[in-house]
């Protein structure tokens, strides 16, 4: 993989060839699914995330680690080529800016797998590092912060299908060779309708959920996608539910669209 490839990952993925700039604390992924790792972690990260209790740490935590996931779902399907995301491979990184704290990712040695050309080996092969990944690498990192924090396993896998949905169509949407756009959908549809459940260690597979659509915070003419499940926000200082997060009522939602859009006019924008 060339080293145009590699910034790519970084800027797509926040995962690196190195430690990235600015990490204030690093660990190793392999530790972190020892309690003793996992809780050293959380204690950090939390008061840089400023959150309240543990499980808004997790949840955050879900959601980056979508990131090491679309990685994955971008090297099989985009490149036929994917590095090597294995636990003892990878550290995760810890960097504060403007007021928050996200998570990044580095590898110890950059190595690649490639995927066969002909396409009925590249399914095989697909699955396959679909299953390790989330087998070897997320499943051992999601179960540890779940026992240390308290989050269920169900509220931290389910950070990922959103991001995925919203991902996936984007990365789409710049295509115009049918080839690909099959093999997107292709790949997607795997890895949401037909992975086993038992790959997860779930009763069942977290990314095969109904999008549900709700109106726009801005235009009442367009609909946007709501999260699939509450990404904690309202469990850090100073925040709240999101206009997009499944908690929120129906009723509460309208308060909020009549409350943004009589600003915004008042503002006159």
């Amino acid at each position: 993989m060339n080293d145009l490839l590699i910034k790519e990952f970084g800027n797509k993925f926040d995962l690196h060839p190195e430690e990235p700039e600015g990490a204030l604390h690093s660990f190793a992924a392999i530790d972190l699914v020892q309690e003793q790792g996992m809780r050293a972690f959380v204690d950090t990260y939390g008061p840089l995330m400023k959150a309240l209790d543990d499980k808004a740490a997790a949840a955050y935590f879900g959601g980056y680690l979508s990131n090491l996931a679309l990685a994955v779902q971008y090297s099989v399907t985009g490149l036929s080529i994917v590095p090597d995301l294995s636990l003892m491979n990878l550290s995760i990184h810890l960097i504060p800016a403007d007021g928050y704290c996200r998570i990044a990712f580095s590898l110890h040695e950059w190595k690649t797998e490639q995927g066969p050309e002909a396409e009925q080996g590249r399914e095989v092969w697909r699955n396959d590092v679909f299953a390790r990944f989330y087998q070897e690498t997320a499943g051992p990192l999601v179960r540890s912060i779940s026992q240390v924090s308290g989050l269920s396993l169900g509220e931290i896998w389910g950070q990922m299908p959103s991001k995925f949905n919203y991902y996936v169509d984007s990365f789409a949407a710049g295509l115009t060779d049918p080839k690909m756009l099959n093999r997107i959908e292709a790949d997607y549809g795997y890895l949401k309708d037909e992975m086993s459940a038992e790959v997860f260690q779930m009763p069942r597979n977290p990314f095969h959920v109904k999008v549900r659509r709700i109106e726009s915070l801005t235009d009442p003419e367009q609909t946007v996608q709501m999260r699939n499940r509450c990404c904690m926000y309202y469990r850090t200082e100073g925040g709240r539910l999101c206009y997009t997060c499944p908690r929120m009522k129906e009723g509460e939602r309208a308060e909020r669209r009549e409350e943004f859009r009589s600003e915004r006019a008042a503002a006159g924008k």
